[in-house]
């Protein structure tokens, strides 16, 4: 199993091999130094007793009131009930293994004087696969969540090992790990933004490529033509998105027998198919500049207060606001746009197919007309699912509530923004994937079903979980087992080992 080192630059490929794929984390050097650094100075601020956010005062309008050093555990646990108040279902696991990934990076900066211990306790309750148990709603951006992770941290709440909820305590002890007893600055737990929005961002790259894919086969398959693809076209434009959509279409449907075979049958296209670099491409620029966003947050110290050495070898804490979740919470805004917009043209796609009038196919990829409705309730089930896209698609960062008596006049909603854009490609994988289905079914309404090399190895994978339809039959398992194909990435290694990389 891999194993990711953090102490260098963390990326959204790291955080997804550990919160989905169940990699292992470990400490550099450089890691462990940095932390100690910095928690030397927290223990010098504590005993001096200087006035610092957090540390020798209480939160929020509480940072009037000065905590005597006695105290100051008994208020980080405090600080930990307090902030334990998220609500309703639980957040998926590897949003929770994320989050703690995030943690690590976040609290090992070197600047937020965090103990080395009580991250090596994050640390190994992720190789362990001890899962807190954390509620998914009631978070203007930061804390609430964490608070969950921080009680199975201090041995309290509820947590999954190996498959079972047990009480945090419980499942620290079978995996041999002990409960921390948190220490000054400790209680206050760090933003869910980043974690929510680098696995959106993750599946949105393989939603856009996977859109290229699902797209050519759809333009093979309804007779159309490579004309509006043409590099000429996109020289006079060369957004390099726009460019690289229209060449991964070209290399799919190169050696397409079918679109020779139906040169000329069309003056030019319906835009959802001639327009798909001009769509695709916006949706991948929307992803690649959510990329760049997460990558500098990942990497970066987002606590407050944040301490920094000084030249005489002292150090000062400055409160500030690098805690703000808006960098993470526009992009993902950001994303859930543009997915709605992939899913849009997707969609109409779906209906040209299933359309009798513009695709001269059967009605509804309909083989048996007389007993059977064919494919017409996919497209029940994609137009219902883009409407809760649309939904999500309005963005949460423009919102605002006063919190904390006024101390916090203005909140970001990056929590709500990050959670839509998690749900939104959860949401996207089955419009794409009902896609996929028709254009198979489409490909078998023919007699000669000579296609692309590449739309050939994207009907094979396809058949391995559905199979062509004679005759009615639940149509959910195959949703479901395409989608899961779809995010796993299968269709585009498929299409890459027969055409060549993708370009992204």
């Amino acid at each position: 199993m891999n194993t990711v080192t953090l102490g260098g630059t963390a990326t959204i490929n790291d955080l997804v091999s550990v919160a989905r794929f169940g990699a292992k984390v470990a400490f550099s050097k450089e890691y462990e130094e940095r932390v100690n650094r910095c928690r030397a100075h927290v223990d010098r601020f504590s005993h001096e007793g200087k006035a610092i956010y957090g540390l020798t005062t209480g939160l929020g309008d509480n940072w009037k009131k000065f905590i005597p050093e006695k105290d100051r555990e008994t208020i980080q646990r405090n600080n930990i009930y307090a902030h334990t108040c998220a609500v309703g279902e639980p957040i998926a696991e590897e949003c929770t293994r994320a989050m703690m990934f995030v943690m690590l990076c976040h609290f090992g900066s070197g600047h937020t004087g965090i103990r080395l211990e009580t991250l090596a306790l994050i640390r190994d309750m992720l190789n362990a696969g001890i899962s807190p148990i954390v509620p998914g709603h009631g978070s203007v951006g930061y804390l609430t969540l964490e608070g969950h992770i921080g009680m199975v941290m201090i041995g309290e709440g509820k947590a999954t090992h190996q498959g079972e909820t047990l009480d945090g305590a419980e499942a620290l002890k079978r995996a041999g790990l002990k409960p921390v007893v948190l220490s000054s600055k400790e209680g206050l737990i760090l933003l869910s933004v980043t974690a929510f929005a680098s696995l959106a961002i993750y599946d949105a790259q393989t939603l856009s490529l996977t859109a290229d894919i699902a797209g050519s086969f759809t333009l093979e398959v309804l007779k159309g033509t490579l004309m509006a693809m043409d590099e000429r076209l996109m020289a006079v434009r060369p957004h390099p998105d726009q460019i690289n959509t229209a060449a991964n279409i070209r290399a799919i449907l190169k050696d397409s027998p079918m679109l020779e075979r139906y040169r000329g049958h069309r003056v030019q296209d319906a835009l959802s198919i001639r327009c798909m670099p001009q769509l695709h491409g916006p949706v991948k620029k929307a992803v690649k500049d959510a990329q760049a966003t997460l990558a500098i947050e990942l990497n970066s110290s987002v606590d407050n207060p944040l301490i920094f050495d000084e030249e005489d070898g002292g150090a000062v804490a400055l409160m500030g606001c690098n805690a703000d979740g808006t960098y993470a919470g526009m992009a993902s805004d950001n994303l859930c746009i543009a997915i709605t917009d992939l899913c849009k043209m997707s969609n109409s796609r779906i209906d040209r197919l299933l359309n009798s009038l513009v695709s001269e196919l059967p009605a509804f990829l309909n083989k048996n007309a007389d007993f059977n409705n064919g494919l017409m309730m996919i497209q029940y089930a994609s137009a219902g699912l883009q409407g809760e896209l649309r939904i999500l698609a309005h963005p949460a960062v423009v919102d605002n509530l006063t919190t904390c008596a006024n101390q916090e006049d203005y909140v970001n909603m990056g929590y709500n923004a990050a959670k839509k854009a998690y749900d939104s490609m959860h949401l996207a994988k089955y419009i794409l994937a009902a896609e996929l289905i028709c254009d198979g079914q489409a490909l078998d309404c023919y007699e000669d079903k000579r296609c692309a090399k590449g739309t050939q190895a994207i009907y094979d994978l396809l058949r391995s979980k559905v199979p062509e339809m004679d005759n009615d039959m639940p149509l959910t398992p195959y949703l479901e087992a395409v989608a899961q194909q779809i995010i796993d990435g299968a269709y585009i290694r498929t299409v890459e080992a027969s055409v060549g990389a993708l370009k992204f």
